[in-house]
């Protein structure tokens, strides 16, 4: 397997539940090689969202280290850190999140028009690209409100690949069946490095080349 692209080393974290009871991380040390398909599989309330969280920079640990590549970014200033979230992440939650107004190159443009760091040449070529994968060409002046909700799931991956991040993480998204042959693709055709929380019996957990298991906070082999 390839050398680690993200890695973390103790990682404690405890988050309360919008119901009663709480989310945790328990002492988490783990390696995810880069260009690979990592699958973590748990049921609900294992705890393996919260710590999509942390290795996304999305949620600061209350302890332990998140490295991407040779990078400590846990000790990052906040800024630093939200902007190496940005160029070197990509995400996929539950809800798609997109702008239901707008059309489905907009939402899918979105994120290198946030970014600002790519020329107007540079911006139509990623969000072409992105189409071309994806599949959506036909679809790109469509109101994204007006398509199906599998499309939706499509529009929302690509939107998280648009900038070709090191990574993507993927929260339990909709419309895995669909989703995680794209990710899949994704892995094999340009090296992306993936990290899905898996529903037990899913098909991410077929696709993976590792999968792991998290119970009770607590990360092990599947």
């Amino acid at each position: 397997m390839n050398a680690p692209l993200l890695h973390c080393r103790d990682l404690q974290c405890m988050r309360p539940l919008w119901r009663e009871g709480a989310s945790h991380v328990r002492g988490v040390t783990a390696e995810f090689a880069a260009g690979c398909f990592h699958a973590i599989r748990g049921s609900e309330g294992c705890g393996k969202n919260l710590l999509l969280h942390v290795l996304g920079l999305l949620e600061q640990p209350d302890a332990g280290e998140v490295w991407v590549g040779e990078m400590n970014a846990t000790i990052l200033p906040a800024a630093e850190r939200d902007a190496l979230r940005l160029r070197r992440f990509g995400f996929l939650f539950p809800a798609c999140a997109l702008l239901p107004s707008l059309s489905v190159l907009e939402n899918i443009a979105f994120p290198v028009l946030k970014a600002g760091d790519a020329t107007e040449a540079e911006q139509a070529g990623h969000t072409l690209a992105a189409l071309q994968f994806c599949g959506l060409e036909d679809e790109a002046e469509q109101t994204v409100g007006d398509l199906r909700p599998e499309r939706q799931a499509v529009v929302a991956f690509a939107r998280a690949i648009i900038h070709r991040p090191l990574l993507l993480l993927a929260e339990s998204p909709a419309a895995e069946e669909i989703l995680v042959p794209l990710a899949r693709r994704a892995v094999d055709e340009f090296g992306l490095t993936v990290v899905w929380g898996a529903r037990p019996g899913g098909p991410a957990m077929d696709a993976a080349d590792r999968s792991l298991g998290m119970s009770d906070g607590r990360l092990g082999a599947a």
